[in-house]
């Protein structure tokens, strides 16, 4: 029997392995997103450095989420719920339960047991996110693996989103000081008048204050000179989503010489193909287990493919040649 602790400040979404949800009718609430606690949010760096973490977070999550296609998966098999776990956790089960016989699960695992002489588990308990559990060995199911290495992708995605989340903050702060590239010294009775000032300028509003004193309020500026190194830094973001592509094995050209020839564009993406076949061939050794041990259970063999090359431009070409063959000859090409 499972025991769950209570957490009322953290409310876990049903079917995302360690996500949360959060209240939508509290992000649709104008008011409640310009405001929080009485302060605007622009001045609260933590909330916002949280929020952009989180959204490069969920765009390199989503680009890993669609580099596989399964075919042939059992109906009872959801591809999504086995994609994220393989990336969260690094491991997951395909099996069946001992009353459900053939009838197989893409769920989370927990081993159970003592792993083999090479480092395989033996027996193992494959768990759905519902709290839906059963015991599962090699006799029904295997264990699916995301890298040789066995090591969750989640953790690689983290550094990349908070690399990505430093350089464009960096990127605000330096554009900051270019808008504003100089500092108030101010007595400490017209601090607030100066604050209120620079939030007006920061914000692109009139700075314009009327008070009682104002020949007072003579500021001492100092010069920052900060020089701008936009340009530094969009090449530095650049290559760290070069670095995202590479590891996750997408294809994408990186800084064109003059002249390349095209043993040094191949030479450029071999890093990237060797980081895609370390995943697509611990997919598709799981595939051959399956197909081997409990092929009478499936229509079609269980494949694996890279989704580009199942959605590619030959790829659609000749299905709509076939669809326009069978129009024209009026039966079923594939079956035959």
């Amino acid at each position: 029997m499972s025991r769950t602790k209570k957490n009322q400040n953290v409310k876990i979404e049903q079917g995302i392995p360690g996500t949360f949800s959060f209240d939508f009718k509290e992000l649709m609430d104008i008011n409640k997103c310009a405001k929080k606690h009485g302060k605007p949010n622009y001045w609260e760096s933590a909330d916002y450095n949280t929020r952009l973490f989180m959204m490069f977070r969920a765009e390199i999550l989503g680009m890993a989420l669609s580099r596989f296609k399964w075919l042939n998966l059992p109906k009872t098999c959801d591809e999504r719920y086995l994609e994220l776990t393989l990336i969260l956790q690094g491991q997951a089960s395909i099996a069946f339960p001992r009353n459900k016989q053939g009838v197989f699960f893409s769920t989370q695992l927990a081993q159970v047991s003592r792993p083999n002489i090479y480092d395989n588990p033996t027996r193992w308990r494959a768990i759905g996110n519902n709290g839906f559990n059963f015991d599962a060995d090699w006799n029904s199911g295997v264990v699916v693996w995301d890298n040789r290495m066995r090591y969750p992708l989640l953790e690689k995605i983290n550094i990349w989103a908070r690399e990505l989340t430093d350089i464009v903050r960096t990127k605000q702060l330096n554009r900051q000081h270019q808008k504003i590239p100089f500092i108030f010294n101010v007595p400490q009775e017209m601090r607030q008048q100066a604050e209120n000032i620079y939030k007006q300028v920061s914000g692109g509003e009139p700075a314009i204050i009327g008070t009682t004193g104002l020949e007072q309020f003579k500021p001492e500026v100092w010069m920052t000179g900060v020089p701008y190194i936009g340009e530094e830094l969009n090449s530095e973001m650049e290559n760290v989503w070069n670095e995202v592509y590479q590891c996750l094995g997408i294809a994408n050209q990186t800084f064109k010489t003059e002249r390349m020839i095209e043993d040094e564009v191949k030479s450029q993406r071999e890093p990237s193909q060797m980081s895609r076949l370390d995943s697509l061939l611990c997919r598709r050794e799981a595939c051959t287990k399956l197909n081997d041990r409990f092929g009478e259970y499936f229509k079609e063999p269980i494949r694996v493919v890279w989704n580009y090359d199942n959605a590619s431009d030959n790829y659609n070409f000749k299905h709509d040649l076939r669809q326009v063959l069978e129009v024209e000859l009026g039966k079923d090409i594939e079956n035959e």
